[in-house]
């Protein structure tokens, strides 16, 4: 492709987030099998105007980055004549905006390799699931593909609560607050399969339900624009490196900082680490003034927007009632800080965090914190 094209794509990406993040995401999906960037899933009332227009320029978008969807037609449908009427349709609109595209039938013989193919000859594969009960069922799919997302296409866009979009919901929580009468045919049928899809361990999908409305924006910036529904992280406690693998905790820890651990990093004490599964995020606490002090806490960028950060917090308040923490003025998580603390007091270039410590306990923690050791080899980068 072009350079002056990529440009302008990404220009055009910039507009749903910073243009940083949308070439961060770019790069990603580029570094995957093509077949196994996204499953679209797309509700019936989405192949028609104007969501089908809003989708078309959408694919046009990704087509141009070269990052290719597989299009599922029919998981929501019981209509064999309407699903191959809206495949046809999808394929002739796809053909007139220039995207290369290929429609196959769910039932076809070696279909899974045919995908790979036609996916890394730089094609949109629309599938038309006319049996979805048949051997090439939505979780069958799923389990062969093994896309990183499988999303949803719904004219609602998401999930709400008391009129608020849920950006994140939890598969083990999914009837917190949600009622069943409050949920459109669509909305039900998409919790029921994420529900049916994650219960497969083996698979690393995600679920997200959005709109062709604003599908670009849930695929290249972290807070997304729908509904993300997962499975809670799985996340491990150990009171010392024991256990542990550290070269990917330290992996993890600078690809997420983007700056290099001192030296000595892992020879200091700890008093806790929890860490997910994966070592895509993280918390570290140390000791300071004989209190528990949170040293480091973090997200591989991948994976923020999926509630891991979320998860650990919580397996840390849970294990570690009190303890105390700092952070830059300039950082950009402060305002999620904000909300999770009991306390905060400015100290020249940090903000001193507190939570369940008691009051005669706060003044040592803020003088402990502002003079804490740096943990990056760059002083005022810590």
């Amino acid at each position: 492709m072009e350079l002056s094209l990529r440009d302008t794509v990404m220009r055009s990406l910039a507009a749903f987030g910073a243009q940083q993040e949308a070439e961060f995401y770019a790069r990603l999906f580029r570094a995957e099998d093509p077949q196994r960037f996204a499953l679209v899933v797309l509700d019936p009332r989405c192949l028609k105007n104007p969501l089908l227009e809003a989708l078309i320029s959408d694919l046009r978008i990704l087509a141009d980055l070269e990052l290719t969807p597989v299009l599922l037609v029919g998981a929501l449908d019981d209509d064999r004549t309407s699903i191959t009427f809206q495949a046809r349709r999808l394929f002739k609109e796809l053909e007139a905006a220039n995207i290369k595209t290929i429609k196959l039938n769910c039932a076809s013989y070696g279909l899974l390799p045919d995908v790979t193919r036609q996916s890394k000859a730089g094609r949109m594969v629309i599938l038309e699931m006319t049996e979805r009960r048949g051997k090439m069922n939505l979780q069958k799919l799923v389990a062969e593909l093994n896309p990183g997302k499988v999303i949803f296409l719904q004219p609602s866009g998401g999930l709400r609560r008391d009129g608020k979009r849920l950006a994140v919901v939890k598969l083990s929580e999914v009837n917190d607050g949600l009622r069943a009468d409050a949920l459109s045919p669509g909305q039900a049928k998409f919790i029921q399969l994420a529900g049916q899809l994650a219960s497969d361990e083996n698979n690393r999908a995600s679920y997200v339900m959005a709109s062709p409305l604003n599908l670009l924006a849930e695929l290249f910036t972290t807070k997304g624009s729908g509904t993300l529904m997962r499975r809670s992280a799985t996340v491990q406690s150990r009171e010392s490196y024991s256990g542990l693998d550290q070269a990917a905790l330290r992996m993890g820890m600078e690809e997420a900082f983007g700056k290099t651990l001192n030296p000595n990093f892992f020879a200091r004490s700890i008093h806790r680490a929890i860490i997910e599964k994966n070592y895509r995020g993280g918390a570290i606490f140390s000791q300071l003034s004989g209190l528990p002090y949170l040293s480091k806490f973090w997200v591989n960028r991948e994976a923020q927007g999926e509630g891991i950060a979320r998860d650990i917090w919580e397996k840390s308040c849970a294990e570690i009632p009190s303890f105390f923490w700092r952070s830059r003025e300039a950082n950009p998580f402060n305002q999620w800080y904000m909300n999770a603390c009991d306390g905060m007091q400015v100290s020249g270039d940090w903000r001193i965090f507190w939570k369940g410590l008691d009051a005669p306990e706060i003044p040592g923690a803020i003088i402990a914190a502002a003079s804490a050791p740096h943990d990056f080899e760059y002083e005022l980068d810590d």
